[in-house]
């Protein structure tokens, strides 16, 4: 395979890939370079949205209101029938991503979880000064995870571990990375993109706002993973790493 070098920092690297993997930066000759224009990654982002946010709840909805299912199920099946269609239309970059994590796992796996071991303590550190200013409660979209989870867990194990972490990183990393190339930007704003909506969850006052610093540390240290891998399976498996542990957390000790 052709061997192609970094115009911003001289890194050498096969051309199957979109950004180096030193210094983020697009790299200009590569087999998957970033050819679309702005209008065409305005639509593709525009519709990764509209998939996620009205997809599953159109589908649920047929599934509550014609067939009688429950109404978790049915927003389940909703969810899964985005993540089907997610793998249909990016299969060809999911395959060659899976292709390249397993040939690179030894590099790309250490990597994702010094960024998630980051990412996880500024978390820990920030929600336990926010419970002080807060007097011990929690995020308003934590509590809802947590009650969603205690009702359904079944359910709430497939959507929250295996349906957003795929979701999220496909509109938070990858939908973010296709407008900002730059290594300095790309991890503040995939950060504040990321933080804000969980920070917005049932919000009852503007104070409620700092909880963005959790979540968004979180995403950023996703996203510079995803960034210095250029491997969206990196950012996905340490997203659904994460879940995973919230979850046994709350079954165990919460």
């Amino acid at each position: 395979m052709k061997e192609i070098k970094c115009e911003n920092c001289g890194n050498i690297q096969s051309e199957d890939t979109r950004f180096c993997r030193e210094c983020g930066s697009e790299l200009v000759g590569g087999t998957v370079t970033l050819s679309k224009g702005i209008g065409a990654r305005l639509i593709e982002i525009f519709l990764l949205i509209l998939g996620y946010l009205v997809l599953p709840q159109i589908v649920g909805s047929i599934f509550y209101y014609q067939v009688k299912l429950s109404e978790s199920l049915s927003l389940l099946i909703g969810d899964i029938t985005f993540i089907i269609c997610l793998v249909i239309c990016y299969r060809k970059m999911f395959i060659q991503k899976i292709k390249d994590y397993f040939s690179n796992f030894s590099k790309y796996f250490p990597k994702g979880l010094k960024y998630w071991g980051l990412g996880l303590l500024i978390m820990m550190v920030s929600n336990f000064i926010l419970s002080m200013i807060f007097e011990g409660n929690i995020a308003a979209n934590e509590e809802a995870n947590r009650e969603f989870i205690n009702n359904n867990l079944v359910i709430g194990f497939i959507s929250v571990v295996l349906f957003a972490p795929i979701a999220e990183e496909m509109i938070f990393r990858y939908g973010v990375r296709l407008f900002s190339k730059s290594r300095k930007w790309f991890p503040l704003i995939s950060a504040f993109v990321f933080g804000l909506p969980h920070a917005l969850t049932g919000i009852t006052t503007p104070l409620e706002l700092l909880y963005i610093i959790p979540y968004g540390a979180l995403g950023y240290f996703f996203a510079k993973a995803y960034m210095e891998t250029d491997n969206i399976l990196t950012s996905m498996i340490m997203h659904m790493t994460h879940n995973f542990m919230c979850i046994m957390v709350i079954l165990l000790f919460v």
